[in-house]
């Protein structure tokens, strides 16, 4: 599959400032997928520090829509596959694979947190765990790139997930989003789940998308992410479970929260190089 990286330097509204430095580090290491990719450049932010809500507003904003710019540009040329930086990057990638609203997408956002927040539901403020909210309309107006929902909500899924909050449940409940916590996995199986929200998200009549924050793996596989969550997914049954899905409608791909200050023997960056070998074969 013919593919173009395109590095997200995010650091702004999430937990740890190293995350800004991933996608450079991956662009330029040994330890990459390189098969039939081309390079799509780097996307940064003007300062990269971490800044809550609402002072991080303005820079997110203008970050996201250069990078949505930057994938709506692009996505001519192959597979749009987005390396990030910190989740809120999610917001310019998917709205400029949504060409900003007039083509709502599916989304499987494969993630140990729900990232459904808005300012009136986070006790962090942090904007990474925001994006989801935004793309299906809810939120800070400022982050409201397409006008409309980048993402049909009956459409959308969420899977990994083990570290959330009730303010995030109820918004999702409301909005008909279906999650998979890791007890359901346990109790019914990764490729079963999986499969399950794999058909939900690709009956989007204009094509759907995978977001996948590298926190959803556990800390064992990857422990280069701000806000690991022990008890995750195993690389191996992940890879597994993904390997035999069906990619057609398959719109754009998003790999998120690589910090490698953080990245003990490169296990993370092994483990990205590995799903997009996955993903993309």
């Amino acid at each position: 599959m013919k593919s173009v990286l395109i590095g997200a330097g995010f650091s702004v509204g999430g937990a740890a400032a190293g995350s800004r430095h991933g996608p450079g580090i991956y662009r330029h290491s040994p330890i990459r997928y390189r098969d039939q990719v081309r390079d799509g450049g780097l996307v940064w932010q003007v300062r990269g520090q971490i800044r809550a809500w609402p002072d991080g507003v303005p820079e997110l904003r203008q970050s996201c829509l250069r990078l949505a710019r930057r994938t709506s540009r692009l996505r001519h040329a192959g597979l749009p596959v987005v390396i990030g930086g910190d989740h809120s990057c999610a917001v310019g990638t998917w709205s400029g694979l949504s060409r900003f609203g007039r083509q709502p997408l599916g989304l499987l956002w494969i993630d140990a947190h729900l990232d459904s927040h808005t300012p009136a539901t986070s006790l962090s403020r942090r904007m990474h765990g925001m994006p989801l909210a935004v793309l299906l309309g809810e939120g800070d107006p400022a982050l409201q790139l397409t006008g409309e929902p980048a993402v049909i909500a009956t459409c959308c899924a969420v899977v990994g997930v083990r570290s959330y909050e009730a303010g995030e449940v109820e918004r999702l409940n409301r909005r008909g989003v279906r999650y998979y916590t890791m007890t359901e996995i346990g109790r019914r199986g990764l490729r079963t789940c999986l499969r399950e929200a794999w058909q939900r998200v690709s009956q989007a009549p204009h094509g759907f998308g995978l977001s996948l924050d590298l926190d959803a793996l556990d800390p064992g596989f990857a422990p280069g992410v701000s806000v690991p969550a022990p008890g995750g997914l195993g690389l191996p049954d992940l890879r597994a479970a993904l390997k035999p899905l069906n990619r057609k409608g398959l719109n754009g791909l998003e790999i998120v929260e690589f910090n490698p200050g953080l990245d003990h023997e490169k296990r993370t960056q092994r483990a990205l190089t590995q799903l997009l070998d996955t993903l993309l074969r």
